[in-house]
């Protein structure tokens, strides 16, 4: 007995080339009624194919449609480490936001890339690679957005040697010392701002307490606060070892104020304050300088505007298919106000 296979459900996908021989037209003509783009086409022709295509049951095939086009409409978004599931306040929901929006806004679709992590590790654990097995796994896509706190140089080398196009979300640095393809917060200029206005207010020697040096994001903060003309003291560690006795040394020591990396060492520091011993004058005036647009007040300092430079970084790659030269790009951060950046107290020097 011959079994065969699975009857209608396992027929093929109806061609063109079928709507064509059924018609007694060619190919082309067949795929320019399909594309609606027949003006040439008599009228009575391409409603002749329309209907002989309805009856067959063809259905177009997205993915042939956008190649046809030299592209497939596809853009990735590539994290070195997990970033999800983002919860609304975590660093990386703005930047994300900001890129789905730009994408559906030019008829773009996205490709998130989730694979297990390598077996490279970072500062944040183990991180993922692009070249898994080898190949660059991101040529799914037409271009893609890179994410995340680390980064491999070496991958980011070979990218660029392929000219493979891609933006990385914050600056980054080739073993060189080029700058590859990026936008990223003006942390420099905030930080500059953010000094000086600590200075207009009295303060002549503060701390800065961060989690890394090394960070591109920090050493461009670090060259700010150098040029300022204040005294800093610099502290870098997990946020968990932030503690009292470091905030009493700090007083000790004159530092009038604090600025911080982000709202999670404000809000560390603003818990131990309120445990440090009463009847001693414990207050520091605090600034964030990186605060997310979810971020609350009272805080002072300033925002990084993550939307927008999600937003810019697609845009910035869909201007690079259509042959604009890959660049860098600073997005200004705005002030916060806030309520905790305040004078220095009279009698403190």
């Amino acid at each position: 007995m011959r079994i065969s296979g699975s009857g209608r459900s396992a027929r093929r996908r109806v061609s063109q080339a079928d709507i064509a021989r059924q018609a007694g037209v060619t190919q082309a003509a067949v795929s320019m009624i399909l594309r609606d783009r027949a003006d040439s086409i008599p009228e009575a022709t391409r409603q002749r194919v329309l209907t002989i295509a309805r009856d067959l049951g063809y259905r177009a095939d997205p993915l042939a449609r956008r190649l046809a086009n030299g592209r497939s409409q596809i853009i990735g978004v590539f994290t070195y480490e997990k970033v999800f599931p983002v919860a609304q306040r975590t660093f990386y929901h703005r930047f994300l936001l900001g890129i789905e929006e730009a994408a559906e806004a030019h008829d773009q679709d996205l490709l998130l890339f989730t694979s297990a992590a390598g077996r490279r590790t970072g500062r944040s654990g183990e991180v993922r690679t692009i070249y898994a097995g080898g190949e660059n796994k991101l040529r799914l896509a037409d271009a893609a957005v890179l994410l995340g706190r680390d980064d491999i140089p070496a991958e980011l080398e070979q990218l660029c040697a392929e000219g493979y196009p891609f933006v990385f979300i914050g600056r980054r640095f080739l073993t060189d010392g080029r700058e590859v393809p990026n936008v990223a917060p003006d942390y420099a200029a905030a930080t500059r701002a953010l000094a000086r206005r600590f200075a207009a207010l009295g303060h002549r020697r503060i701390a800065y307490l961060g989690a890394d040096r090394t960070l591109p994001a920090s050493v461009d903060r670090l060259a700010a606060i150098a040029t300022s003309g204040l005294d800093v003291h610099l502290h870098f560690a997990p946020v968990t070892e932030i503690d009292g006795t470091l905030l009493h040394r700090l007083l000790d020591t004159g530092v009038t104020g604090l600025m911080l990396e982000n709202s999670e060492y404000a809000e560390r520091v603003d818990g131990l304050a309120a445990q440090m011993e009463a009847g001693r004058d414990s207050r520091l005036s605090v600034a964030v300088a990186g605060l997310t647009e979810e971020d609350s007040t009272p805080w002072s300092g300033f925002t990084v505007p993550g939307r927008r430079i999600g937003h810019l970084a697609l845009e910035d790659l869909l201007a690079r298919l259509e042959g604009a030269p890959p660049g860098c790009r600073l997005v200004p951060c705005p002030a916060a106000p806030g309520r905790t950046l305040t004078a220095v107290p009279p009698g403190h020097s």
